[in-house]
């Protein structure tokens, strides 16, 4: 039988130090300042919010780890097949793919045995918007040609190298090396990948391209690339998590915790677990904190319906919230008079690098 983990079902009280759980601020008019208040009351969760986010998400994370669940769960909980964590004394020369967002990234890296800073070299590529919303074949064949690139510039075109890719997408993952797209998610949108395997589909673009001294052993999204690094720094370290353009959080688990996976497992007692928590809440376990303002950000979005705690906060979606709040205190005549720039009434004009400018 799993083992239970014990949590406290008490309400916390929130020290002072958390006061940003209650934003305040003041203006000259008592009666405006009621009105703005009203309209911004639906985005401050106060503890009780907060203790409530935390006991969904636990038994989310639970019904995501069981067998046969009495209900389908938000969090994939993919087995990322990663039986363990670096201990420091790894060693060798390598190359590593990064793909998740507008820039995709070429690295090469070089580890030496019980030095904690490993050598990089690393090449950008900006992915264009054709690239990203095309055919999947014209994605990984542009991600082959990078890849070439990188190993004529490197002169390492003669040398047999190991490749771990950084895919950050949801993935079902059959093995280390083979991962199942399940859906895209930020800007990307290729046709002929969901279902397929990305290892594979980045094989043939590596074959049609003529590299043939690259071995792909590890496919990974961002979110276990982060733990494996920070364990590779730190050995205490144990949770990766992502806070980006995107968001998503992964830890090391306990096989005994797993019934879903345990007959795959049976030989390992620990595996990295990929929580996939963008999902979080679209089964609807977070309705009850969903205000106007995530409805219509979801609404204009290129997955209705889909990353729905991602999107009420993560870099791709946190200007276009902004945004939507900024237009309704204008319609309510709050704020500038109740004059609104064209540009400010369109979608996806603020980004959150403009939120974090004037903030």
């Amino acid at each position: 039988m799993p083992v239970r983990r014990k949590y406290s079902s008490e309400v916390p009280t929130i020290p002072d130090e958390y006061d940003f759980l209650y934003p305040k601020f003041f203006l000259e008019n008592p009666k405006k300042q009621s009105k703005v208040e009203n309209v911004l009351r639906p985005l401050v969760l106060g503890r009780y919010g907060v203790f409530k986010i935390k006991e969904v998400f636990i038994n989310e994370l639970e019904l995501g780890l069981q067998k046969n669940p009495k209900r389908q769960s938000s969090l994939q909980m993919e087995n990322t097949f990663l039986p363990g964590l670096p201990n420091g004394t790894e060693h060798g020369e390598f190359l590593a793919l990064d793909l998740g967002g507008t820039n995709f990234r070429v690295i090469h890296v070089v580890l030496k045995k019980n030095v904690s800073l490993p050598e990089y070299f690393i090449k950008y590529y900006s992915v264009p918007e054709s690239t990203r919303l095309g055919p999947g074949e014209f994605l990984f064949d542009f991600l082959a040609s990078c890849i070439d690139d990188f190993l004529t510039e490197r002169d390492l075109c003669a040398r047999k190298l190991n490749l771990g890719f950084c895919f950050s997408f949801p993935m079902t993952q059959e093995a280390l090396n083979k991962g199942i797209l399940v859906s895209w998610t930020k800007s990307f949108n290729c046709s002929g990948v969901v279902g397929n395997d990305a290892v594979q589909m980045l094989k043939e673009a590596l074959d049609r391209k003529g590299v043939s001294t690259v071995n792909i052993v590890a496919v990974v999204n961002d979110t276990t690339g982060t733990l494996v690094k920070g364990a590779y720094v730190d050995h205490n370290c144990f949770i990766g998590m992502i806070l980006g353009t995107g968001s998503n959080a992964c830890y090391l688990e306990k096989v005994e915790n797993m019934p879903k996976y345990e007959e795959h497992l049976s030989a390992i007692k620990e595996v990295v677990v990929d929580i996939e928590w963008g999902a979080f809440g679209d089964n609807g376990v977070l309705n009850f904190m969903k205000t106007e303002f995530d409805n219509a950000v979801d609404s204009n979005s290129l997955l209705v319906g889909s990353f729905t705690f991602e999107k009420m906060f993560s870099g791709k979606f946190l200007g276009e919230l902004v945004r939507n709040v900024l237009v309704k205190l204008i319609r309510e005549g709050l704020l500038f008079d109740g004059r609104a720039s064209e540009t400010l009434l369109t979608q996806q004009t603020f980004t959150t690098a403009d939120v974090s400018a004037f903030e």
